[in-house]
Parts: structure tokens; C-alpha cells; sequence
């Protein structure tokens, strides 16, 4: 029996996960060892962006290579069935690969299967029996089988909020180390020998709930985390002001619950390094065969988490806490290069980049470009785009553009603009939409953007920027 020779390939993504919330980005205070060497060992790409900055219509674009706008989904909507052209565990399937899901889809209904050959499945640590778009979770029904009768969510913490607290249980029963688990089983137990595979490991952290194992959440409590980044235009805490719910989304938040919720939240991090550290060890064990075939293992987020920044909590935002994520293809025994890439890169970008990897063709009508030239350090593989138009529908409309060092964004519900520029102002502390010269080349990019959308009105005329002000959008 020989070893198949196209190169497997492992997909690894979290769940709401910031862009400087690795190491190797910058992050002082949060340890990834093991994704920082993994990074440090491929091509990483520090403009990496996800188009519409939610779970579904991330998750679409990542099976389909298609924009939110081509794939119909433009911001949070479950319950949805969808049929896309094709997918990329599809084509990889045709192109004679084993394709396995371990974790969460996110898609509907629940159990379809969109290319892949069989799926573990856990949307989330909260089991929803009784729920018409989640009723299946593999997850629980490990756990009672290993004789945890309680619903997994007795610890009464949100999956949508900032409040934390550590992991009730043993850590064995943790989701993140169930994943990593099924992984390895796949990997070195069920999976066909004689094939390349295609294992994408979906984990749900650092999404909440916020419950890191309690080792890990006690390092980061006993850190100085730092605070939340509050721009010049935003509002500051009131202590005196009426309670806030654990969900809100805006603030002003209480400092030292975002300090927790920061603790915790770059504990499930740290958690989820050392799980990829075990999945990657059992791959590559010493005295086994398997660690000599062609490999390449991708690492990337749906979209981040504003954490706090500018009194903001979650996502769906073009803010870069929001739609910048971590981003890098590192290749085991493949044509594969070091490298940090600045080139725009997002999600789209994903699904012909492994179908291109793989040596299979690109299908036609995919939104994505193939990032393979790159990974494989080939002469004439750039430039990629001169900008991104990102968008997310629902309570908090945004639609932005980022081209060179400007962030532009507009809000449809007041007609709010924003304008940063990252090059000066990484974190968008200071809003530059009161700079009309400025202003005016990335109005034109959203213009062109969305000219053929009817539902749109965007018209100069009311426009209003918001040059520093608290946009009426997050505090009416």
C-alpha cells in the first residue's frame, strides 16, 4: 500500500477570533506557541478578511468561494436552506479526496451534508433540543455517554455574552478538547489510508460562552490583560448608569467585566493552541509513516470579536476587531514558502486556494482568487485586489471598504460615515471622516460597489459624516 501523493490538507478554524489574537500578530500577552511556529512556518497573511463578519454567511463563503452578495446570505439569518453550485469539500471529494467535518457547519439543515463524506458535528456546547435548526449535537451525546447527565450549559453563562467564568467540569469534558479528540481519531484511526484527506476542524471558541478550563482562565486573571481601546469616539463608562444586559452588544461596558471577559476569551485561545499542539503531535508521532506525506494545514477565523473596543461587543462590524482575522497556509513536504504576504486577502479566497493546492481545477464562477501561487512562493503572483467591500445586514447595517491605509464605513439606517486610516491608527481611534479630500475616493469605491443593489440609498447628499462623533447607530 503506498501513501496517496496529493498533499492532505487540515483546515483549522476558530470562532470569532480577532486578528491580534495570536502571538505572532502582535499580541504581547496571549501565549500560541504552537500556532505561532506554525504561522512563522508558511505564508501568513496580515490582511486577511472575512467579506460579511458573522457565522452563516462567513460559513457559506468558506464552503462556496462565493460573496455574500452571490451566495444571498448578507448578514445573520439561520433556519435557511441553502444550494449552493458547488462546495469545496465537493470538489475536493471529486478530485478523490476523504472529506470529514469535526465540529461545527452552521448550516441548514443541520446533517446536510454539502460535500462532505461523513461530519462530527457540534454547533455549539449549548444543546437545543428542541430547536428546528440545531437538534443534533454530537457532542452531548458523547458526554452522556461518558455519564454527564447535565445539560452542558448548567454554568448559566451566554453564548452571546462577555460574561465569564471557568469550565465547570473536568477538563476532559471540555468542547475544545472533544474536538481535538474526534481530530485525532479521524487522523489516525477511521480515515481511508490509500487517500488524501480533507479534515476541516471547526471549533467553536473562542465564541462564547466564555468557560475556559480553569487553569487556563487563572494564568490570564493573574496577567495584566489589558483594557478594552477606546477610541476618541466613544462614550465612557458610567457607573452610575442602569443595568446593561449580558448580551448588548454596545455599551459602556464595566471595566473590570470586560477585563474578565478578555481573560477568559484569550484562555480559550490558549486552550485551543494547546489542543492544535495535540492534534499535530498524534499526526506527525515519532516512528509513524504518516508524518512524511505532503501536508498542508491552514488556520483561520469566521470573523473576530470587538472585545470591549470602542464600548462594542461581538461582531458583525467592518471594524478590524470585527473582520480582521488570522490568516496562514503552512505546508509539510509540499512546494511551500515562508513568508509574511500584505496583500488583501478574505475568505472568498479560501476555497479555490485549496482546490488549487490539491492540483484540481478551479471551477468556474467562484468570487475567490487562488492564494496557491503564493504559498508556493511563484514569481508574478501579485498583486491580488486593490481593495475589499465587506457588509453585514441586521441591527448594526454596515457596509465598508478597505483600500491602502484607509477604512471606510457607512451606516444605511442614519447614513453615518467613518473613516480611518490603519496605517496611522491601527486600532480606529480617531475617525477621519471629517477630511473631505479623503472622504471622497473610498465614497466612490462604495458607490461602484453596490451599483447594482436596489435596496441600497446612498446618496451624497445624505451622507453624514460622523468626523469624530459618537455614531447615533450604537448610541441614539
Amino acid at each position: 500500500m503506498s501513501p496517496p501523493q496529493r498533499p492532505h490538507i487540515l483546515l483549522i478554524t476558530t470562532d470569532q477570533q480577532r486578528y491580534d489574537a495570536l502571538g505572532i500578530n502582535g499580541n504581547r500577552v496571549l501565549e500560541t506557541p504552537n500556532l505561532d511556529m506554525l504561522a512563522a512556518g508558511g505564508v501568513n497573511f496580515s490582511r486577511g478578511y472575512v467579506t460579511c463578519p458573522v457565522c452563516i454567511p462567513a460559513r457559506r463563503t468558506l464552503l462556496s468561494g462565493l460573496s455574500p452578495d452571490n451566495h444571498g446570505l448578507r448578514g445573520y439569518r439561520d433556519g435557511l436552506d441553502w444550494d449552493p453550485p458547488t462546495t469545496l469539500p465537493a470538489e475536493l471529494g471529486r478530485g478523490g479526496y476523504q472529506t470529514q467535518l469535526v465540529g461545527k457547519l452552521h448550516m441548514h439543515p443541520q446533517g446536510k451534508r454539502y460535500g462532505f463524506d461523513h461530519m462530527v458535528l457540534s454547533e455549539t456546547s449549548n444543546w437545543r433540543p428542541d430547536s428546528p435548526e440545531q437538534p443534533r449535537n454530537d457532542y452531548v451525546r458523547w458526554l452522556r455517554a461518558n455519564g454527564v447527565a447535565e445539560h452542558p450549559h448548567f454554568h448559566g453563562i451566554s453564548g452571546n455574552g462577555r460574561l465569564a467564568r471557568p469550565w465547570p467540569l473536568e477538563e476532559r469534558f471540555h468542547h475544545n478538547n472533544w474536538l481535538a479528540q474526534r481530530a485525532v481519531q479521524f487522523l489516525t484511526e477511521d480515515r481511508d489510508p490509500t487517500s488524501p484527506f480533507f479534515l476541516h476542524l471547526s471549533f467553536l471558541h473562542p465564541h462564547p460562552p466564555l468557560v475556559p478550563p480553569r487553569d487556563y482562565f487563572e494564568r490570564y486573571l493573574a496577567k495584566e490583560v489589558g483594557d478594552a481601546i477606546l477610541g476618541e469616539w466613544c462614550p465612557e463608562y458610567d457607573q452610575n448608569a442602569g443595568p446593561l444586559s449580558p448580551i448588548s452588544s454596545t455599551g459602556p461596558f464595566d471595566p473590570a467585566i470586560i477585563r474578565r471577559a478578555r481573560a477568559a476569551y484569550f484562555a480559550l485561545i490558549n486552550h485551543i493552541d494547546d489542543c492544535i499542539a495535540f492534534v499535530l503531535e498524534r499526526w506527525m508521532e515519532y516512528g509513524n509513516l504518516r508524518e512524511r506525506e505532503p501536508l498542508y494545514v491552514v488556520f483561520t477565523s469566521d470573523h473576530g470579536e470587538m472585545l470591549g473596543d470602542h464600548q462594542l461587543f461581538r461582531k458583525s462590524l467592518g471594524y478590524e476587531a470585527s473582520a480582521h482575522v488570522p490568516f496562514f497556509i503552512t505546508g509539510y513536504h509540499t512546494a511551500s514558502v515562508k513568508a509574511r504576504c500584505e496583500e488583501l486577502v478574505c475568505w472568498e479566497d479560501i476555497a479555490p486556494t485549496l482546490i488549487d493546492l490539491a492540483g484540481l481545477p478551479v471551477p468556474e464562477g467562484m468570487d475567490g482568487r487562488s492564494l496557491a501561487p503564493i504559498v508556493r512562493g511563484e514569481s508574478g503572483a501579485l498583486p491580488l485586489r486593490t481593495h475589499l467591500f465587506g457588509q453585514c445586514e441586521g441591527p448594526l447595517h454596515n457596509l465598508w471598504i478597505v483600500e491602502g491605509p484607509w477604512k471606510y464605513l457607512w451606516f444605511p439606517k442614519t447614513n453615518e460615515e467613518q473613516l480611518f486610516n490603519l496605517e496611522e491608527d491601527s486600532s480606529e481611534s480617531r475617525d477621519r471622516s471629517g477630511d473631505a479630500g479623503a472622504l471622497a475616493p473610498l465614497r466612490r469605491r462604495l458607490r461602484e460597489s453596490i451599483a447594482q443593489r436596489e435596496d441600497l440609498d446612498y446618496r451624497e447628499e445624505n451622507l453624514v459624516p460622523c468626523a469624530g462623533a459618537q455614531p447615533q447607530i450604537f448610541w441614539p
